[in-house]
């Protein structure tokens, strides 16, 4: 509990500092939507899966050598990008895209397919449209197909 309270708290303070430095120099300072995927991802994910994707025990699933097994199947794909966090993100497609792609060979590199092809903003756009009628359902059931495939995924811990 207390490390979630300092993730929080860190991604806030990292948030207000943008904000500062953009208010106090704004011709200097980006804005955080041209920044390289790995700000984007501390921006925007880190709060709740960590610096390292970790996740949040009982709370937020782990990223790290997990999330490299969904791109193995077709509705595994679709389904990273249709998970609330990324389905609603502030980021467009373009930076969603960016950022997944980056996240996936940062932290699940050795679980991607073979012939992994990076996400397209235009992929992003059309997952995006279709909302998961049942986030922890569907995980199970790509949690099942995939452990079948020999790729196991982190369990939601709920």
């Amino acid at each position: 509990m207390r490390r979630a309270v300092w993730m929080m708290v860190s991604a806030l303070l990292l948030l207000v500092a943008a904000g500062l430095a953009s208010i106090a120099i704004p011709a200097l300072v980006p804005p955080a939507r041209a920044q390289s995927a790995q700000a984007l991802y501390t921006l925007n994910c880190w709060g709740c899966h960590s610096s390292r994707a970790q996740g949040i025990p009982g709370t937020v699933p782990r990223l790290a050598h997990s999330m490299g097994c969904f791109p193995r199947i077709p509705e595994g794909r679709a389904y990273l990008v249709q998970v609330p966090g990324v389905a609603n993100s502030p980021l467009d497609d373009g930076e969603t895209a960016i950022v997944l792609n980056w996240m996936l060979l940062t932290f699940s590199r050795a679980e991607l397919p073979m012939d992994f092809r990076p996400y397209t903003a235009a992929e992003v756009k059309r997952y995006r449209a279709h909302r998961l009628a049942s986030v922890i359902d569907t995980r199970r059931a790509l949690g099942e197909k995939l452990a079948a495939r020999r790729c196991a995924i982190a369990a939601m811990n709920r």
